[in-house]
């Protein structure tokens, strides 16, 4: 790292000392720790798709200490421990954010989350040779997409929300087709 990126790049630490002290400003009680939790699986979701894993599962597991049963940071963190070959910490993230999932209270978001949800428990048990729950939680994936398309047609999606939806979950979709289609 050159001397210069490194004056001028914001430290994490730091960072998130300002942001922590301006949430405790603004928030109140509980949510305090929910507004923690959210931040800090936010930059984690970011670390994530920097391929930064091991910030990313330390925000995700900082975060948890926060708010212990939030499902979107435990389905973060057991893609993040997939991510980096460590199945059984992922199922094990994901098996407990199935308990939580109905706390997510749109209907899209929760289809969402339970896509994410079922499609990385396929692949961590696809590679831990448990080829029955890998299908078993790869149709659950595709399930799950089938309820947005419908909350969709129902019209209680909106134009940016579903294009933002599709970007994300269409490589994930393909993903899970090709991977039923090699278990068979």
């Amino acid at each position: 790292m050159s001397f210069l990126k490194k004056i001028f790049s914001p430290d994490p630490e730091i960072e998130k000392q300002a942001t922590f002290q301006e949430i405790e400003r603004q928030f109140k009680g509980d949510e305090i720790n929910k507004a923690k939790a959210g931040w800090l699986t936010m930059r984690g979701n970011n670390y994530g798709m920097s391929r930064k894993l091991d910030k990313a599962i330390s925000d995700f597991e900082e975060a948890l200490q926060y708010e212990p049963n939030r499902p979107s940071t435990l389905v973060s963190l057991g893609a993040a421990y997939n991510h980096k070959r460590r199945w059984e910490d992922g199922i094990s993230a994901l098996e407990k954010a199935k308990g939580f999932l109905s706390s997510i209270e749109s209907d899209f978001h929760r289809s969402t989350q339970e896509h994410n949800l079922y499609y990385e428990l396929g692949n961590a048990y696809f590679f831990t040779d448990n080829k029955e729950q890998a299908i078993q939680n790869l149709y659950a994936a595709l399930e799950a997409v089938d309820r947005m398309k419908t909350l969709r047609k129902q019209g209680k999606v909106d134009d940016e929300e579903w294009e933002a939806a599709q970007r994300m979950l269409a490589p994930m979709i393909k993903n899970t087709e090709w991977l039923l289609a090699k278990i068979r």
